[in-house]
């Protein structure tokens, strides 16, 4: 479901640009929805009437139903207001959701303007406004202008900003990032067991080595920088868990909100230049805190931290599961609070989440499953595991390399040919909490895209 956004001063010709795109886009055969965002107290009810009865008694929410249509009027009752994130999540399904307002959320949008409001443009200062809209010349601008009545090419643009355009390409970049989570520095020469970057464009595919995780962070945070300044849409995977079995994060920070825990993370782990950390002495912390349950486990023997056993428990029962759903579909892949040992992966998502955390927040980007995969960058969970009968018959002799620059491949490939809009539909509905890996029960189309 893609989400593109229309905003504006006051009176600018917002609301009549969307009734407008709304005919031309569904009048292509395309479904779409609305979000209206009012920032003053509104009603669409009638005093008197059953419905308004019903909220004046007291009701949290009230759906009125009949043969034509039906309409949910949910009462806060003094709460926050829902993100728009919280809303798209209850909508039905449509090809495209035109949002009118929401100006501070990430999602693409395109800006009106009327030269009778005298307002000035918000586009220099906003990234996320892709084009402008205008009744008058408004001089140089770094993205599209289009006259505010020329409908049929605002709604071009748009469809193909989004994907949905025949032909679109999905994404123009896609970045593929095999962890680590060692304790030293990697050797100078290059060498698996280290971190690497695979690079895929139009152009092929570039591979980088990393020695450090602080040499990582900074490759990463100039590449997106430079991607998101050309215009390209960039997507990011990375081969850690973005989640936890549900309600690890409400149990650590309060919250149920993953990303929570993403921030919670970032202010605790310790990593330097040389790759030294504290992860084991936080997850022992952690399992501290939750009483006798304790979910991280496998640490090296030199480590006086009895607070993380040695080896799992043989019959796991504690205060939350032990593997996410997704790791039940994905059978080869290891729960995320084994620490240590052959293919485990707990560390990487221990010294990778707060990387995530940092670079989310400088770089504007949206996190999937937990967020509309609509923005210019996308982080996404991945799993090399996919294509590992690719990566085995590769001459290459590092495989992590081999990996990196596979996958990259796999999916720009699927990216423009369409094929990545199946993988990015909510894949089930614990996936908005725990994280899913992108193509998880797609590993045939993976294998595909190589051939």
């Amino acid at each position: 479901m893609k989400v593109y956004g229309v905003l504006g001063w006051k009176n600018s010709g917002k609301t009549g640009l969307v009734e407008r795109l709304v005919a031309e886009i569904t009048g292509r055969g395309f479904s779409v929805s609305t979000i209206k965002h009012a920032h003053h107290d509104v009603d669409l009810d009638q005093p008197g009437k059953d419905t308004w009865r019903h909220r004046q008694a007291g009701a949290h929410e009230v759906l009125m139903a009949s043969p034509n249509r039906f309409a949910v009027l949910h009462e806060l009752r003094g709460g926050p207001e829902p993100a728009l994130a919280d809303l798209l999540a209850r909508m039905a399904p449509v090809d495209l959701v035109l949002v009118e307002g929401y100006k501070r959320d990430t999602h693409p949008k395109i800006e009106v303007r009327r030269a009778e409001t005298g307002q000035p443009l918000m586009q220099p200062g906003d990234p996320t406004v892709r084009a402008v809209a205008s009744d008058t010349d408004v001089g140089a601008l770094p993205v599209p202008r289009f006259d505010l009545d020329d409908t049929p090419g605002i709604a071009d643009f748009l469809l193909h900003d989004c994907g949905l355009a025949p032909g679109t390409a999905l994404f123009d970049t896609v970045v593929v990032v095999d962890w680590s989570g060692k304790a030293t520095l990697s050797p100078a020469r290059a060498s698996s067991d280290a971190i690497w970057i695979g690079i895929a464009r139009d152009n092929g595919v570039e591979t980088l080595y990393q020695r450090s995780r602080t040499e990582a962070e900074a490759t990463l945070a100039a590449l997106f920088a430079a991607e998101r300044a050309a215009g390209r849409k960039v997507l990011a995977g990375f081969d850690f868990p973005f989640g936890y079995p549900d309600g690890f994060a409400q149990a650590v920070t309060g919250q149920p909100d993953p990303l929570a825990l993403w921030d919670w993370l970032e202010a605790r782990i310790e990593n330097d230049g040389r790759n030294r950390n504290n992860r084991f002495v936080l997850a022992a912390a952690v399992n501290a805190s939750l009483g006798p349950d304790r979910p991280f486990w496998c640490r090296p023997a030199a480590l006086d931290l009895p607070d993380i056993p040695l080896k799992k428990a043989v019959h796991y029962g504690g205060l939350f599961s032990e593997r996410r759903r997704v790791e039940t579909v994905v059978r080869r892949a290891k729960p995320v609070f084994q620490l240590l040992g052959a293919g485990s992966v707990g560390s990487q998502a221990l010294l990778g989440l707060p990387m995530l955390a940092r670079l989310r927040r400088q770089h504007a980007a949206q996190v999937w499953p937990f967020q509309p995969p609509t923005g210019p960058l996308v982080f996404a969970e991945i799993y090399p595991g996919l294509i590992e009968q690719a990566v085995e018959s590769d001459p290459d002799t590092i495989k992590d390399r081999a990996q990196v620059r596979l996958l990259s491949r796999a999916f720009y490939q699927l990216a423009q040919d369409g094929g990545l809009t199946a993988m990015l539909a909510l894949p089930d509905p614990a996936a908005t909490v725990e994280g899913w890996i992108l193509g998880a029960d797609h590993g045939a189309a993976l294998m595909a895209a190589l051939r």
